[in-house]
């Protein structure tokens, strides 16, 4: 049996997990859409028996695994063998000292370096390559290496890479869905960083998806519903063979409704023999250079290039795309006062983390981050944040600049507003005075006036008794707080809270810079 995988794996060619063909004699190797393997260090920095032992232990762990965890082994083990390497000539074999010289340089924060490497070594021993011998695979397996510490961004709510607060959850999804409204981004970018907040993928699946994966239908009250069969990817198998289903919402599903009639409709202007099937297995992010190269294939072949990932986009230009949407956006974090440091990673974390909070056990938390078991998800449920940061009038004036919650503009009277002179226009406290006007001409299910201050229609007044409305809104949280003892429902108005504060602090300086200007 080994020396029948000894001989596979020496073959000519072998086949990537991700159905890509490469040669294990060549120093390149192309293993997936997104990754070209480089192996020209290996002719310079090992010698025989041992570049053999590991080209056939490489090839062998290409084929079973996915592309990105074979060129990390690859990384890892190249970084180990400079660290051991002693001369000019390479290294002809791995001896048990290099093993405790090498874990001799490494901490708590990096022993799984060593770690990933060692399940490497321990698979080429068994699989019969040469260049390891039977003591190292000995000494490792009576080492005893600690993982990878996880969680930690988690547990300690870090503001650059942990999840995301309320607050700056609210604003980012405001922002979006402010730019898709004025045309600032297309609705491609818009459906790209919409699936990242609502779904928890990865990259890389997100690339995966095809025009089929998304299924339309009606429930029993004639309700549209919508529902994205995600590729599996972490898992064990080839490229797009298992699939988690995600449920999203109306709005959701309707803008990537509209993204796929539009990819359609491009194709079928690009390829007018594409036939009904071929449209089905288009991506859904496509990558439209190849797109349009396929109009020099014969038609007999479509179907084959349309199957494959030929035409998806490479993962690293959607990451670079959501990056560049992101810094778009400008939104601006209230805890660190600068732009929002934002990738897919903090969104997965941010939908585990809001799951957690809501009382959400780490089963239903690893469902939603497309896990196989809860052993990761356990971190968002042994440590939940359950404090609710105290907010008084004087940390919401402070808060308010950075929070960007009021959208709208200020007026000096109610004259100067757009639809100032409709009656039916104006929006009044819950005392009976009005506090500005509404700039918006169709109809509003908003609850007035607490929904009209994160609305980009609104014109509050410069007299307006704004003060009253945030004081109003304090109470009223420190009131639910005390009943509840919920921390969802107590901070679920602290955005409106911040945008009265606004309001508040732009009419101080308003009435000053009329009273200098006399």
């Amino acid at each position: 049996m080994l020396q029948q995988e000894f001989l596979i794996a020496n073959q000519e060619y072998s086949m990537s997990l991700d159905n890509y063909r490469f040669a294990p004699n060549s120093r390149k190797w192309k293993l997936s859409r997104d990754v070209l393997l480089n192996l020209e260090w290996v002719d310079e920095v090992l010698a025989e028996p041992l570049r053999t032992g590991f080209i056939s232990a490489l090839s062998n762990y290409a084929r079973i695994n996915s592309a990105k965890g074979t060129k990390a082994i690859a990384w890892r083990f190249k970084r180990f063998v400079l660290h051991v390497s002693t001369g000019n000539d390479g290294i002809s074999s791995i001896s048990p000292e290099m093993i405790i010289s090498y874990r001799g340089t490494l901490n708590r924060q990096t022993e799984y370096y060593l770690g990933s490497v060692s399940g490497f070594l321990k698979k080429w021993h068994a699989l019969g390559f040469p260049g390891l011998s039977d003591s190292v695979v000995s000494l490792l397996k009576n080492m005893r290496l600690k993982g990878a510490i996880k969680g930690l961004a988690v547990q300690t709510l870090d503001p650059i890479k942990g999840p995301l607060s309320d607050l700056e959850y609210e604003s980012l999804n405001q922002c979006l869905l402010d730019s898709f409204e004025r045309g600032d981004i297309g609705l491609e970018d818009f459906v790209l960083v919409v699936l990242f907040i609502a779904t928890g993928r990865r990259p890389i699946q997100l690339g995966d998806l095809k025009s089929l994966d998304f299924i339309e239908g009606r429930s029993s009250d004639g309700l549209s519903e919508f529902v994205l069969n995600v590729p599996r990817r972490k898992q064990q198998g080839t490229w797009r063979m298992a699939f988690r289903p995600v449920a999203l919402t109306p709005e959701i599903g309707i803008a990537l409704r509209s993204l796929i009639l539009e990819n359609t409709a491009r194709v079928e202007k690009e390829l007018p023999a594409v036939s009904e099937l071929e449209k089905g297995m288009l991506p859904i992010f496509p990558n439209w250079e190849m797109v349009q190269q396929c109009s020099a294939e014969p038609k007999s072949r479509l179907y084959e290039i349309f199957e494959s990932d030929a035409l998806h986009r490479p993962t690293s230009a959607l990451s670079r795309r959501f990056g560049k949407s992101i810094k778009f956006l400008e939104v601006v974090s209230e805890r660190t006062g600068e732009t929002l440091h934002l990738f897919p990673l903090r969104l997965r974390r941010t939908l585990a983390t809001r799951a957690a909070r809501e009382g959400y056990g780490s089963l239903v938390i690893a469902e939603l981050l497309d896990h196989t078991d809860d052993q990761n998800a356990r971190v968002y449920t042994e440590n939940v944040p359950e404090h609710v940061d105290a907010i008084n009038e004087a940390v919401a004036f402070q808060l308010a600049p950075l929070a960007q919650a009021f959208a709208g503009v200020l007026v000096d009277h109610r004259e100067d507003a757009i639809r100032g002179d409709d009656p039916n226009s104006g929006v009044r406290s819950d005392s009976g005075e009005g506090v500005g006007t509404c700039g918006h001409h169709g109809f509003c299910g908003g609850l007035a006036p607490v929904a009209c201050y994160t609305c980009k229609s609104f014109q509050p007044w410069l007299d307006g008794p704004h003060e009253e409305v945030l004081q109003g809104l304090l109470s009223e949280r420190e009131r639910i707080q005390q009943i509840t003892r919920d921390n969802t429902m107590t901070t679920i108005n602290d955005r409106t809270i911040f945008a009265v504060a606004e309001v508040v602090r732009r009419c101080e300086e308003r009435r000053e810079e009329l009273r200098k200007n006399g």
